[in-house]
């Protein structure tokens, strides 16, 4: 089988496990608290990742330290304001929000990475802040779900930024060594937050240890091995065009797992920021079909 097309299918798999994991952890989180069950996650994949782990050059690389931390601490800042989100809004409306990163990403690129923004992107951000809106229109009613949109639209934010810093500073940097320092700062972080969190629970059921060895595996480890080394033989605009599918996945599991009813605000909401997404990430691929063909 061509290993573009076997990544591809892959990457896929990979969108399929982040979207499964957001009823799973939604659930998880009626019992344990954001900052232990991140903490546990990332620990059990930084362990996992310190067992492949080549502890040479590119381990001990100032580079890779440096890099792989800051990124990590970008990483912690969307997954700890996620998770605390998820508590307060639906699975379905966390998965479409933190999906619309892709979107948010051009406009990271203009202030960091000071590259030109296309008119495609232009309306993708505006349908996408639509789209937010209209589903927020829903949750005016309810503060708290306010305030979980919120804070998983920052977490948006903070993931394009991540991917963007990524973007800069990962070029001639060992990718395994890389990852392993972002996971292991989102380990650290969560775990130095735990005592200052308030009300903070723990209680390790059967459905909560499961929840974190899923993510762990399937959501962390797997997953950012295999989006680090589909990068190697699929373009990026396609893996771009892939991740779209993460959202949808997560709806769809939300209604399957979590037993959410999605309100018609969700629907159209969602459906708006989707085609925002799938929009931005088609641009790039055809602006990049067309710099191959000249």
């Amino acid at each position: 089988m061509d290993r573009k097309i076997l990544y591809m299918g892959l990457l896929l798999v990979v969108t399929f496990f982040w979207g499964v994991t957001f009823p799973i952890n939604k659930i998880a989180l009626q019992y344990i608290s954001p900052a232990p069950f991140l903490a546990l996650r990332f620990f059990f994949a930084s362990l996992i990742m310190a067992i492949f782990l080549r502890k040479g050059r590119g381990f001990r690389s100032p580079d890779n330290i440096k890099h792989g931390l800051i990124a990590g601490i970008l990483l912690f800042a969307g997954y700890f304001t996620q998770t605390v989100g998820l508590q307060y809004t639906s699975a379905a409306a966390s998965g479409i929000i933190t999906g619309a990163n892709v979107v948010f990403l051009p406009i990271i690129s203009i202030m960091y990475l000071k590259s030109r923004v296309s008119t495609a992107d232009t309306i993708a951000s505006i349908m996408a802040l639509s789209g937010l809106i209209v589903m927020s229109l829903g949750a005016l009613g309810s503060i708290g779900t306010l305030i979980g949109d919120a804070l998983t639209l920052f977490c948006a934010i903070a993931y394009a930024v991540q991917i963007a810093y990524v973007s800069k500073h990962s070029k001639n940097l060992d990718s395994y060594a890389f990852t392993f320092y972002q996971i292991a700062a989102v380990t650290i972080l969560s775990a130095v937050t735990i005592p200052v969190m308030p009300g903070t629970m723990m209680t390790l059921n059967n459905y909560v240890i499961f929840a974190i060895i899923f993510s762990a595996v399937f959501a962390s480890v797997f997953a950012f091995y295999i989006s680090t080394v589909g990068l190697i033989y699929v373009e990026p605009t396609t893996v771009g065009i892939i991740f779209v599918a993460e959202p949808v996945f997560a709806a769809i599991s939300a209604v399957i797992i979590g037993h959410e009813v999605l309100s018609v605000s969700v629907i159209i909401g969602g459906v708006i920021m989707v085609m925002a997404m799938f929009l931005t990430s088609i641009d790039k691929y055809i602006q990049a079909r067309s710099v191959r063909t000249t």
